[in-house]
């Protein structure tokens, strides 16, 4: 409602022509802070201060010459309040407000005259009515017996925090009611015009902090979202990537499994069939041929016995070599068989192992996965049979080859000593 400020030399010459309405070369009007000026209202502003010879930075000069003032840059040599009409008076109760102002003023800083009073103008064409009071602070230095310029004694802080109370109680004197200058930004005393400044500052920058907290929050609320379903993303790529591997993993056992049983199945065939052609032509060999060695030895000890021809030896030789080559053979295959028959049981353990994780993880895979991996297993079986089909037949060609192909084994001839001796 209230403001005050203070003001060196070198700070004067704007606001005083701000005050008497002075215009600069371009023709606009100078103006305070950012105050806008409406010009159609301009006739309407007054000056109740007496008009100074000279205009009012010559009164300046004079005044501060007639009293002690120090000749520095930083002396304060002008006061201005601005008074603002309350919201709650009435248009014609403006002019009243500001004489009544304008008395007090001079009270308090002029002994009750207007000897100190630079100008008192009152702005009528601005956002609201207000008083431009502009005052030399000239105080009495009672140890000295003289005046002298000094802003700092004119208005201090006590002063500044009774001022609205006493202006308050002077306008109800005059009103006969309150007319509002006491109000939550009046009541703990006036502030200055920077005061005022660095309070709004404060106030933006209260608001701006908060806008800034609250957009952290915000921030953080979509980060923390953003955070989660980027977790989540790739919880369930990595889900994904392992139901993946499971599949592959189960595909490959399938696979082995199939094969071991499938070459279990094989081995089981060749011994079948290998086993009647031990037990009838190389097991018989065998015997017969142990029985006419022991036959031989036993003549030979006794001095009689059963003789041998080339041929019959040969021959013996011959079934007992194909005997032994295939017993060999099928004890071979019988020991494979064996192990892949452990490997079969240890296979189908691991399948089982891994069931129900893939019968977990399978759900979550969506149809398109789902479709391939179908496709995938499709084509390993197709490729799964493709291989036994090949190796069968490998396996039944080498069969074919080794009845066709059985190997001799070359027999000594007995000399004819030998025979003799018989």
């Amino acid at each position: 409602m209230a403001n005050m400020q203070k003001y060196t030399r070198g700070q004067i010459g704007g606001l005083t022509r701000h005050y008497e309405r002075g215009q600069k070369e371009d023709g606009s009007y100078y103006d305070f802070g950012n105050q806008e000026i409406d010009t159609s209202l301009s006739h309407l502003n007054y000056n109740l201060a007496p008009e100074r010879d000279g205009g009012q930075l010559s009164f300046i000069s004079k005044r501060t010459s007639e009293v002690k003032c120090h000749n520095r840059a930083d002396v304060n040599v002008m006061c201005s309040w601005v008074i603002t009409a309350p919201k709650n008076l009435a248009d014609n109760e403006h002019q009243l407000f500001f004489q009544e102002v304008y008395s007090f003023l001079n009270q308090r800083y002029a002994d009750s005259s207007d000897k100190n009073v630079i100008s008192a103008y009152v702005h009528m064409d601005e956002s609201m009515p207000h008083l431009h009071y502009a005052f030399v602070p000239v105080v009495h230095d009672k140890k000295k017996g003289i005046d002298k310029v000094s802003a700092k004694i004119a208005v201090d802080r006590v002063d500044l925090q009774k001022f609205h109370q006493d202006l308050e109680r002077h306008m109800a004197g005059v009103f006969g009611r309150e007319v509002g200058i006491i109000n939550e930004a009046t009541k703990d005393g006036n502030k200055s015009i920077d005061e005022l400044k660095r309070g709004t500052a404060q106030a933006e920058l209260d608001t701006i902090n908060q806008n800034i907290t609250d957009s952290r929050n915000i921030l953080t609320d979509v980060l923390l979202d953003t955070s989660v379903a980027e977790i989540e993303r790739k919880e369930h790529e990595k889900l994904s990537a392992e139901v993946k591997n499971l599949r592959s993993e189960k595909a490959q056992l399938d696979k082995e499994l199939s094969n071991s049983r499938t070459t279990v199945k094989t081995l089981k065939k060749q011994i079948k069939e290998l086993n009647p052609h031990v037990d009838r032509r190389s097991y018989g060999a065998i015997r017969d041929f142990e029985e006419t060695v022991r036959d031989e030895v036993k003549g030979r000890l006794v001095g009689g016995g059963k003789t041998i021809t080339d041929k019959g030896w040969n021959s013996l030789h011959h079934w007992a070599k194909v005997g032994l080559s295939n017993a060999s053979t099928a004890e071979a295959y019988e020991a494979k068989a064996k192990v892949l028959d452990d490997e079969n049981k240890d296979l189908s353990k691991r399948v089982q192992i891994l069931q129900p994780y893939h019968d977990k993880l399978a759900p979550v895979l969506n149809s398109p996965y789902r479709a391939e991996f179908e496709d995938l297993e499709r084509k390993t079986r197709n490729w799964s049979q493709e291989q036994q089909n090949e190796r069968r037949e490998a396996i039944e060609r080498a069969q074919q080859v080794q009845k066709e192909q059985v190997p001799s084994i070359p027999v000594k001839k007995k000399s004819k000593a030998y025979e003799h001796s018989r």
